[in-house]
């Protein structure tokens, strides 16, 4: 029975009012969950508490999301993190290679914890490129390492330091994680940057960065001549794969070039050649296994890496591996 009153047109009326509301709350709740990765059971809760206000359901959730996380970090503070992620991004003249590690492999493949080495990155840059405004007029490659302590204290557009998000992403995971390391490079016009992930597992397309287990980057120039089709991209990933490849230590100088002669070289009596072995100095070999310039090019092992700059003329200024789980941070140079 109708009560009384209730005309059949406030009747539809009516229904069509409740359709609206549980149609924007379905909406809604699709929205928030998928903005904030939250749960949909959260994500209602939130909404109910708030009369389906979008904006304060959010806010309540990264509230609530960051107590619980700084409450499992507290509590994971200590377990060891030797898995993890190498992260690379490149931007124009800039780019940052950081090392974020977790307790896991399985983590380490997670879509979760691979955007939190992006958002790392993108905070990594930032703040790089912030500290080097006022260089306009660069004249050489400008390279800075960062501890995971000095890391933590790096912003985001919306002002949440990567301390509060790694306190977040733990808490949404469940598994221990640490800034480990992040290393930024900005060169000047006339150079240009390399980059390369080895392994990669996913790129992220919102930061622009590359992830995997090995990561390289490289500063070069152009010197006059070479190739007419000169690709630098091209030729600063390879001079990574290299890198990553090979683990050069320095650039080192160019092997001497020795002319050919007809000439049989002397004998040498075995005693004096056993001698000579002695009297050799014991680190030239390991000299020239990690100068790069001297090492076997990983992809051509018919020429070095040095006939490869000769003949693109090139020169390298700076570069840099990273390996997941390195106990030291590791530093290159010239």
């Amino acid at each position: 029975m109708f009560r009384p009153g209730l005309t059949v047109t406030s009747l539809c009326r009516l229904f069509s009012t409740s359709n609206i509301v549980l149609s924007t709350s379905k909406k809604n709740l699709q929205q928030l969950r998928k903005k904030t990765g939250f749960s949909f059971a959260n994500c209602r809760k939130a909404l109910d508490k708030f009369g389906n206000d979008l904006k304060q359901a959010e806010e309540w959730l990264q509230e609530q999301a960051q107590k619980e996380g700084w409450s499992k970090a507290t509590k994971l503070k200590g377990r060891t993190t030797t898995q993890g992620l190498i992260g690379v991004m490149h931007d124009g003249n800039s780019a940052t290679m950081v090392e974020v590690n977790c307790e896991t492999d399985f983590v380490a493949k997670n879509s979760e914890f691979q955007g939190f080495v992006g958002q790392v990155a993108v905070a990594s840059l930032k703040h790089f490129v912030k500290q080097h405004a006022e260089m306009k007029d660069l004249t050489s490659v400008a390279k800075t390492i960062y501890t995971g302590e000095d890391m933590q204290k790096f912003a985001l557009e919306d002002q949440k330091t990567l301390q509060d998000i790694t306190a977040m992403t733990i808490g949404k995971i469940g598994e221990n994680m640490t800034l480990n390391r992040s290393l930024c490079l900005v060169a000047p016009k006339d150079h240009y940057l390399g980059t390369y992930i080895h392994s990669v597992l996913q790129s992220q397309h919102k930061s622009k960065c590359m992830v995997g287990k090995y990561g390289a980057l490289v500063a070069f120039k152009k010197t006059e001549g070479g190739t007419k089709e000169f690709r630098p991209a091209d030729i600063g990933r390879r001079l990574c794969q290299h890198i990553v490849g090979m683990s050069p230590v320095t650039i080192g100088e160019f092997a001497e070039v020795k002319p050919v002669t007809p000439e049989a070289p002397p004998k040498i009596e075995e005693s004096e050649q056993d001698e000579s072995e002695q009297d050799a100095p014991p680190e030239k070999e390991q000299q020239v296994e990690t100068e790069m310039l001297k090492q076997e090019y990983l992809l051509d092992p018919t020429m070095t890496v040095g006939d490869l700059v000769r003949q693109e003329n090139l020169e390298i200024i700076d570069f840099a591996r990273f390996e997941c789980g390195e106990s030291a941070v590791g530093e290159t140079s010239q």
